[in-house]
């Protein structure tokens, strides 16, 4: 919905200097029209000033007393598109999850391959140790 700089002036309670003031300086977003009136639009003029109650009351009255059928049709196409994003994030989830448990399943077997072989290594340890057969000393001489 677009608000003149007077309409804008009573919506706010503000005085239609301090909304064309506001133009001017940047502070509001507006456009001018055909006839060189100031367009603000509604979101526009609440982000600057907050609405009084009343003119809330009377904007969410307006729109939803004369819903269209394009409102509909937007809403609805709208639906449909975040349907089909929704369906895609679900089947990249479902990708991804299938890739870690294949994946998963990959290490665990890696794992149990090194457990074994770690296992192997320390058998043919123990087996390598062999006590060794005593010394016979030596005299010192040879008589």
């Amino acid at each position: 919905m677009q608000y003149s700089a007077n309409q804008a002036a009573e919506a706010t309670g503000k005085n239609v200097a301090t909304i064309t003031r506001a133009i001017k300086s940047g502070k509001l977003s507006a456009t001018k029209d055909t006839s060189g009136a100031w367009q603000i639009d509604a979101a526009e003029l609440s982000r600057v000033y907050p609405l009084r109650k009343q003119s809330l009351q009377n904007l969410t009255m307006q729109n939803d007393a004369n819903p269209t059928q394009r409102d509909k049709f937007t809403e609805a196409n709208t639906l449909r598109e975040e349907l089909a994003a929704l369906r895609e994030r679900d089947k990249l989830k479902d990708t991804l999850l299938e890739n870690y448990v294949a994946q998963m399943a990959d290490l665990k077997e890696d794992r149990d391959k090194w457990r074994q072989q770690a296992t192997n290594l320390l058998a043919n340890q123990e087996a390598e140790l062999v006590v060794p057969a005593p010394v016979k000393r030596r005299r010192w001489w040879p008589f």
